[in-house]
């Protein structure tokens, strides 16, 4: 790690409280010169990062940067060495930089890895649908991770990760936020995050042998698309950093990694949906039609009655739903 990157790790778990220089050196081990420079070059990075004689340097509780730094600052001990975090100022997709580095071999499978980006010019959701993703408001995040899975584990992730942000989002916020089968995290009645998942699979047993869980969440988004404007919202008035709340979502997300196939999540998935007990308006291709949702069973399937009384499940890959209008 260079040392800039040393010494913004220790600022950001030391927010807000001056360091003096000479702590600075020791913790990096690196000389005091080399902590000025690393503060210069923070600085000019666009940190705020304040200096006051005999007292030392203070990263300002304002700063809102998502960095590998600030990222790993906020993930606990026993997860900094297992995942490897890259950050972008402006990228097209972190899902779509997951695949190329997983093209080149460049994944160390021996860690995660964390794709974060301060804005996408082209995220994407599912069925081909556009993730809005402006600079400096929103958490744009992938999770990389290797796993002999089968196919329908690997959809089955996207449960894991819709319940992670719950968790996260509660946790740093207090705010009850619900889940909208499939992929849908909703707080007060507008979509503050999507999620997509995709694998690379084997030909050979047609398993997945890399996942890679994207994670779109609106921190402080304002002005979206005429198109989402009707749904999309955001955390607004939640005072919450996109460091701590990445770390909070990557921390709840790499504790389900290792129970794919028991699927220990289902029970707060079905706690947490927006959906059950409440009449959807089904979208499959140019057909739509009314149903009840009344049920998810193990496999992330919905069940729902339909008007004429029949009962039917539905999968993600095939359809979509939205809360019929009252």
């Amino acid at each position: 790690m260079a040392a800039k990157d040393k010494v913004l790790e220790f600022l950001e778990k030391n927010r807000g409280s001056y360091v003096s220089g000479e702590i600075l050196a020791r913790e990096a081990q690196v000389s005091r010169a080399a902590v000025w420079k690393a503060i210069t070059a923070l600085r000019g990075d666009g940190y705020d990062i304040q200096g006051v004689t005999n007292l030392g340097y203070a990263l300002a509780e304002q700063t809102d940067r998502l960095t590998p730094a600030g990222i790993g600052a906020c993930l606990p001990a026993s997860l900094r060495d297992q995942i490897s975090v890259v950050s972008f100022e402006t990228i097209d997709s972190t899902n779509n930089e997951a695949k190329r580095r997983l093209s080149a071999g460049e994944q160390d499978s021996g860690k995660l890895l964390l794709i974060t980006a301060d804005q996408q010019t082209a995220g994407r959701g599912r069925l081909g649908r556009s993730f809005y993703s402006p600079p400096s408001t929103g958490i744009y995040m992938s999770l990389v991770f290797t796993a002999s899975a089968s196919l329908a584990d690997a959809v089955g992730i996207t449960g894991a990760a819709a319940v992670a942000v719950v968790r996260a989002v509660r946790r740093l916020t207090g705010k009850e936020a619900k889940i909208k089968w499939v992929n849908d995290v909703f707080l007060d009645g507008k979509k503050i995050c999507g999620i997509l998942t995709e694998a690379v699979t084997s030909l050979e047993n047609s398993h997945a042998q890399q996942i890679v869980v994207g994670i779109g969440i609106n921190c402080s988004t304002e002005n979206f698309p005429e198109e989402v404007a009707h749904v999309a919202g955001a955390l607004h008035g939640c005072d919450v950093r996109r460091c701590a709340l990445c770390a909070a979502v990557t921390e709840e997300l790499c504790g389900f990694i290792e129970q794919l196939s028991d699927r220990p999540w289902m029970e707060e998935y079905r706690r947490d949906s927006l959906v059950l007990g409440k009449t959807v308006k089904c979208i499959q291709g140019t057909h739509t039609y009314l149903a009840v949702a009344e049920e998810i069973d193990d496999a992330g399937g919905l069940a729902v009655r339909l008007e004429d009384g029949t009962r039917e499940v539905l999968h993600s890959g095939e359809i979509s739903i939205r809360l019929a209008e009252k």
